[in-house]
């Protein structure tokens, strides 16, 4: 019985997934929308955090709560990993944002590193296209990086001075 628990679980983790990757390439931001001074990660990734951590604690519960054999082991380690790639998805979600300023950008990191990149402090800014997304790279004159993905988020006063900065 708890391999169709295991099985059960693993295809629930599978359709979330696949459905948080096909409802973000639908998501866009509008050039009229008004920008919102702190721009987060979009809501699915902290769905998609949850239900996997909830997926993990259950598959978790149904393996480590029956008597302990050599086929558990598996289902084991990857009810940990798998409570642990959401637990890690949520903690992203919360210390990630990106504040778009008139004078500089501020963003935090995924470990909750704040930077500031200053536009006058530009040192290289491109545009990479990868698939259908199309993602900036701003590189400051003190080594900070920052990658963004244009589609996603509100970038106006960025692209501008990026762009000035580059001719």
């Amino acid at each position: 019985m708890s391999g169709f628990v295991a099985k059960a679980v693993i295809i629930a983790i599978v359709i979330a997934l696949i459905l948080v990757v096909v409802a973000r390439f639908f998501r866009r931001v509008t050039p009229a929308k008004q920008v919102v001074r702190r721009q987060r990660m979009p809501l699915l990734v902290v769905l998609a955090g949850a239900v996997l951590l909830v997926a993990g604690a259950v598959l978790g519960v149904v393996t480590f709560a029956t008597r302990f054999t050599a086929e558990l082991l598996p289902a084991r380690i990857a009810s940990v990993a798998v409570a642990l790639i959401g637990l890690g998805l949520i903690v992203a979600y919360r210390n990630w944002y990106l504040e778009v300023r008139a004078d500089a950008v501020r963003f935090r990191t995924v470990l909750g590193r704040e930077k500031r990149i200053a536009y006058r402090d530009i040192a290289s800014f491109r545009t990479v296209n990868s698939g259908l997304r199309t993602r900036v790279r701003v590189r400051s004159n003190d080594g900070v990086k920052l990658s963004v993905d244009t589609g996603r988020y509100a970038l106006g006063p960025l692209l501008a001075a990026g762009r000035s900065a580059a001719s």
